[in-house]
């Protein structure tokens, strides 16, 4: 019993009445009965940090929605195969650099799987952070300006899990393609990144700057170690207005 007192003590950085309690303990100035009360106690702090410590991680990961894997429709989205999806998540894929790339047309859910899976990673205390594509080449291209570009893409290298939202909504120049595989290439192997794309790999030049040589590269590294989810299904905004115009016409 007092190990373990000892360990939530430590674990709550209660430097103080950890020396405390070990001079009570022993001088035999404490009883049995007090020491359960007193774990009893910090149970309920060492639970309630624990969560605190979780939902921090999920703060800062600058999520713009909050959803799990339960909220996703896999019946509306049958080329998604859920135990695929689910056998990431309890995995410990971001370990490992592993990354996770879903192509697809806009709507039919890359985003949500992307935050379901980063937000199973955050709960873990991990580092984890969401940018969109176009706001991820804008911060890029500001640090190469003002001469601090290795500093930024150390900055993006540290986060354990990266999600690069929206890759094909918009082209970039040569420059900034460049700027973007110097972060594809820190994090190869190392970090884990999710990439959601309305774009087939084919079409990936004309998003880098048309330039096929650094295209080749940024996709060798990104798909040497992934999961690659190619969605085909129907938007998933429109969802409801398809079921209702198919009972209308019934």
């Amino acid at each position: 019993m007092i190990n373990e007192i000892l360990e939530q003590l430590t674990y709550l950085k209660l430097k103080s009445a950890y020396t405390y309690l070990k001079e009570l303990h022993i001088y035999d100035a404490i009883s049995n009965t007090e020491l359960k009360g007193i774990h009893k106690i910090l149970e309920k702090e060492v639970i309630a940090k624990e969560e605190n410590n979780k939902l921090y991680n999920v703060k800062v990961a600058g999520f713009p929605f909050l959803k799990t894997i339960d909220d996703y429709d896999f019946s509306f989205q049958p080329s998604v195969k859920e135990e695929k999806v689910k056998s990431i998540i309890e995995s410990n894929f971001y370990e490992d650099g592993t990354n996770v790339i879903l192509i697809g047309n806009p709507g039919v859910g890359k985003t949500h799987l992307a935050i379901a899976i980063a937000y199973s990673v955050a709960i873990k205390r991990n580092s984890v952070y969401f940018i969109k594509f176009n706001k991820l080449i804008t911060t890029l291209k500001n640090a190469y300006n003002e001469g601090t570009i290795d500093k930024r893409v150390k900055n993006f290298f540290k986060y354990k899990l990266l999600i690069i939202d929206e890759v094909g909504f918009s082209e970039i120049s040569p420059l900034e393609a460049k700027l973007f595989f110097q972060l594809i290439d820190l994090r190869y192997s190392k970090r884990s990144t999710i990439i959601t794309s309305n774009m087939t790999f084919e079409k990936w030049p004309q998003i880098l700057g048309n330039d096929e040589m650094i295209t080749k590269a940024v996709l060798d590294r990104l798909l040497h170690h992934s999961y690659l989810f190619n969605i085909s299904g129907p938007s998933y905004r429109i969802k409801d207005k398809i079921k209702l115009n198919r009972t209308e016409e019934s």
